[in-house]
């Protein structure tokens, strides 16, 4: 494991845990409940503001891994089957405690294309172009390369700063035209940059810089009255862009030597993705925040750090959640393997794939 990678998997787990935290406060109703101008208000906003990062980051992740990764069916296999196990068995187990419509089940069926999981489902179709990403980088020259990020950038952040309406496909960076935007943006950090220990300093300056700058504009908007101030949070913001991109660049550049941990780390990042599909899934999502009264400490003194805190405990959970699934797919599969059922799954899975071999 180069250890670059260490450096992603480590933010692959910063980001995850930003996610979490984030809809505690959101869907713990704890944000909500907030008096404007206390220290918990402040605190919350700051939060927000420096995690605005966290999904731009796991696109991008995806995007720099897979640019000129030889494309393979079967990792879209298991994505979806992640996705199906978590959506379906939620929804069973839920409906035999609570119960559910037959609408639910028909969102648990199909995870992907009923958006059960608008991240999922976006995330799905960006896996599917990737191939035809990858093909376009390498053939683009850096200078060419460099101009249509800076075109893609205008239409896709700089045009919704100034008019906010959705001209080109995006509106608050969760559609597939951002994300694409991304992985591209991801690729050229990796085709075409080098890596220095001064960017470290450098990326780790503008992610401070531009998420101050992205918490000073929420301030602004609230006090000059100006419109809703979720707009400054959206992920194709350009101050959450350019905070985003700093980010990468202090992570890729980070200087990090192996140490006995960078097992763990590994293992707790492979499980980052289980994390969002168990605690944020449409039918428990406020259940989660509910079991630890996120609400009704929103009033207190204290109401930010317990979000932080039970954050940390909703996402080991959760991690020991995915672990086990891990293993218990990994049993399963190899029974799988032997069955005819796998065998023309594969057939299938490597006709996808010779559509994009030379």
């Amino acid at each position: 494991m180069k250890k670059r990678q260490v450096n992603f998997e480590l933010l692959r787990i910063l980001c995850m845990y930003m996610i979490v935290v984030g809809h505690c406060l959101f869907h713990g109703r704890v944000t909500a409940k907030l008096g404007y101008g206390t220290t918990n208000y402040f605190l919350s906003y700051l939060i927000q503001s420096f995690s605005v990062v966290h999904v731009n980051c796991f696109v991008m992740l995806a995007g720099y891994f897979a640019i000129d990764r030889e494309f393979k069916a079967q990792r879209l296999v298991r994505f979806w089957r992640q996705v199906a196990f978590y959506s379906i068995s939620i929804c069973l187990i839920y409906g035999i405690c609570v119960g559910v419509t037959g609408k639910d089940i028909l969102l648990a069926l199909l995870p992907i294309s009923a958006r059960n999981y608008w991240f999922a489902s976006v995330y799905m179709g960006l896996v599917l172009l990737m191939p035809f990403v990858g093909m376009l980088a390498k053939k683009l020259t850096r200078q060419q390369y460099r101009y249509l990020l800076i075109l893609l950038s205008i239409f896709l952040s700089v045009n919704h700063m100034i008019f906010r309406v959705n001209t080109y496909g995006t509106y608050d960076g969760r559609d597939l035209p951002w994300f694409l935007f991304l992985a591209l943006l991801a690729g050229y950090l990796k085709l075409h940059t080098e890596e220095k220990k001064v960017y470290f300093w450098g990326g780790l300056a503008g992610y401070v810089c531009f998420s101050l700058m992205v918490l000073a504009s929420v301030y602004l908007s609230v006090e000059m009255g100006w419109e809703s101030n979720s707009y400054y949070l959206g992920y194709n913001s350009p101050l959450a862009l350019w905070a985003t991109v700093s980010l990468f660049i202090c992570v890729k550049n980070m200087p990090w030597k192996e140490t006995r941990l960078d097992g763990l780390i590994l293992k707790v990042s492979g499980a980052a993705f289980g994390v969002y599909l168990l605690h944020d899934n449409y039918l428990i999502r406020y259940l989660v925040w509910d079991t630890f009264k996120a609400s009704k400490v929103a009033r207190t003194h204290w109401a930010v750090m317990y979000a932080c805190v039970i954050g940390v405990v909703v996402y080991l959970v959760c991690t020991v959640i995915e672990l086990l699934r891990q293993k218990m797919f990994a049993w399963a599969g190899k029974r799988y393997a032997g069955t005819v059922l796998y065998k023309k799954e594969q057939v299938l899975c490597e006709k996808v794939n010779g559509m994009f071999r030379p």
